[in-house]
């Protein structure tokens, strides 16, 4: 039986080390990533293992930090219809800090640090075009260091796992329509 704490003679819970995913885990996390309300049982039966095997796979899953389980939103029908993908590059003294800025501006779901062309890429929803260039031309103009800034508009999403929620995007301050429309 796979456990997460052993209990030692002392009587402490000892946590066990990361366990990379193996097939039956993979198995698991694929049908998950179709069907994220699936039940244990309906896991338990697809990949041929007990409901409690799913059930403990999935809690190590989860504490290891392979798997949260979360809502994916359609932005679209959250009145997001621009999606953008942002080049950053930078004063290489101020990384840190545009990318730490740029992570809390309304709109920014994703944030990263790269190699290549830009320093920093940053992954951002909008209700229209005006709203994204509303934020090139105010708030990306604002962040001290920022050298250049190239923008790709999505056209039409083809697959979306992504784990952030457009929703905290409208938390954030943005509203699903326009004031603009």
């Amino acid at each position: 039986m796979l456990s997460f704490a052993d209990e030692s003679v002392s009587g402490k819970a000892q946590t066990l080390p990361f366990q990379k995913p193996d097939g039956v885990d993979q198995h698991i996390l694929s049908i998950l990533e179709q069907n994220g309300r699936a039940t244990n049982r309906e896991i338990a039966e697809s990949v041929g293992v007990s409901e409690g095997t799913v059930r403990n796979r999935i809690e190590r899953l989860i504490k290891d930090d392979v798997l949260r389980i979360v809502g994916v939103t359609n932005p679209a029908r959250l009145g997001l219809n621009t999606a953008a993908v942002i080049s950053i590059s930078g004063e290489l003294s101020r990384i840190t800090d545009i990318a730490e800025s740029i992570a809390e501006a309304q709109g920014v779901v994703y944030v990263g640090y790269t190699t290549g062309n830009a320093d920093i890429i940053a992954l951002a929803f909008f209700p229209s075009n005006d709203d994204l260039t509303d934020f090139m031309t105010k708030t990306l103009a604002a962040i001290p260091g920022i050298l250049k800034a190239e923008t790709n508009i999505i056209l039409k999403p083809v697959r979306s796992l992504f784990p952030a929620s457009p929703v905290s995007v409208l938390s954030r301050g943005i509203h699903a329509v326009s004031a603009k429309n």
